[in-house]
């Protein structure tokens, strides 16, 4: 029975894996009853992405809505999915959470593990959204059934997608260290409720540590631009290099705590220093330079390197690219077209387009496989049933590859005979590091003043 689950976890991941750039980190989950618990970006993508990124099979908690579906219901089922009941989808079914407890604590008890959305609905807001005490209940209940032996690990993740409703954008996930709970034993024992709700807050506090929040939207892009900009010209990243979210991610978070800092201790200098980012970043999208920025110079061998470096990839690649093209381009237009016409909240666009895309890719494959067959017997759908696949991700690398070498070689001739240009950048980016640095040093010297006053 265990292979079903993992079959479609599997597949579906896989799928959830290649409609991203997906980034993992963090330990693997540990053995034994696990809860993970994570933020709730982008629907039913979620899921997809944590049994991508698992070493096991976490059962979902979901909307019993979702259970009806003609399509979705039975997927869940054989997933050993948990129907969770919300007031607002129906206030007469809420008395059967008490179902939901129990089968959680059965998983738990039988060495399982579970995976919940504590903020209890999917999202857009700029940080997470209020905690429900749901995870810290299913934990507390189940060590109390075994009398505290269990040793349920609550494992915090956080899901940080670049532009959640785009296929081939960047996602990180990030897996915390376990949490335990049995020193809330006493407590949970003398008052129920305050021992859920101190393990909610420590729940809360690890996903916060894994994810980026801002009070506003505006404000993650103004991170985004600070930081690529302030790597490059402190030498840590190369010019051009497009660095995965993930990897970015530590740095991400240290500019997102100072933007916070400064709007609080200085909202004029914020407001100048906001200015000065979004002029930088319009003009870096008006050269069209991306992710990489606009390098204060070109030299010849580094030039060279990547011209024969990337130049021999897409030759190299062309065959089984176009091939791939030929066979996938219509699967891969598929889910644009569902999207303009049923219309879907934002909050299920990019579920509605892995779905439609997993789909295609399915009956393509299927069709592709039996042509082969009527063409030329089993040899021939055997060997179609393997290449169309290869070909298909050849393909997508090679375009994403192209739009790169598009991109690096329009700025590159845009910036020949205008070093006019290529010096504002660089007096440009000079004057925001040294108000980086000279914001960082008072933000460093402020925080030490706090911890001898606290002292």
């Amino acid at each position: 029975m265990d292979r079903i689950p993992k079959l479609i976890a599997g597949l579906t991941g896989a799928a959830a894996g290649v409609f991203y750039r997906v980034d993992r980190h963090g330990p693997p989950l540990p053995d034994g009853p696990v809860i993970v618990a994570a933020n709730h970006p982008n629907s039913l993508v979620d899921p997809l992405l944590i049994f991508r990124c698992s070493e096991r099979i976490t059962r979902p908690l979901a909307r019993a809505p979702l259970f009806d579906r003609r399509l979705l219901g039975p997927v869940l089922r054989a997933l050993g999915a948990i129907p969770v009941y919300r007031r607002q989808d129906d206030p007469d079914e809420m008395h059967r959470n008490e179902e939901m407890f129990s089968a959680a604590i059965d998983v738990l008890r039988d060495g399982g593990a579970v995976q919940i959305f504590p903020e209890g609905k999917s999202h857009s807001e700029a940080r997470l959204a209020e905690f429900r005490t749901g995870a810290a209940r299913i934990a507390l209940q189940a060590e109390e059934s075994a009398d505290w032996q269990l040793g349920v690990s609550i494992v915090p993740v956080g899901i940080t997608y670049s532009r959640k409703e785009l296929a081939r954008t960047a996602v990180t996930v990030r897996f915390a260290e376990a949490l335990k709970c049995t020193d809330l034993k006493e407590l949970y024992r003398a008052d129920p409720v305050a021992a859920a709700q101190r393990l909610t807050v420590r729940i809360v506090k690890a996903i916060r540590r894994q994810t980026l929040n801002f009070d506003h939207h505006r404000d993650r892009t103004l991170v985004e631009v600070s930081e690529q900009l302030y790597a490059r010209q402190s030498r840590r990243v190369p010019w051009r290099r497009r660095e995965r979210l993930g990897t970015r991610f530590p740095r991400l978070q240290r500019f997102a705590k100072g933007l916070d800092w400064i709007r609080r201790a200085d909202p004029e200098e914020h407001r100048r220093l906001t200015d000065k980012v979004e002029r930088y970043a319009a003009l870096n999208a008006e050269l069209g330079a991306g992710e990489g920025d606009v390098p204060p110079r070109y030299s010849l061998l580094p030039v060279v390197k990547y011209v024969l470096v990337r130049g021999t990839l897409l030759v190299l690649g062309l065959p089984l690219a176009v091939a791939g093209l030929l066979l996938w381009t219509p699967v891969t237009r598929l889910p644009g077209f569902v999207v303009r016409r049923v219309r879907p909240e934002f909050e299920v666009t990019a579920t509605i387009k892995l779905l439609t895309l997993l789909a295609g890719v399915s009956g393509a494959w299927i069709l592709w496989v039996f042509l082969g067959y009527l063409a030329g017997g089993t040899p021939v759908a055997v060997a179609v049933a393997l290449l169309a696949p290869l070909c298909g991700l050849v393909a997508l690398r090679w375009v994403e590859l192209a739009r790169e070498v598009s991109e690096d070689t329009s700025l590159f001739l845009r910036l020949q005979g205008r070093p006019d240009l290529r010096r504002h950048f660089a007096r440009l980016r000079s004057e925001l590091t040294a108000t980086f640095r000279r914001l960082e040093k008072r933000w460093m010297e402020e925080r030490r003043a706090g911890d001898d006053t606290r002292a």
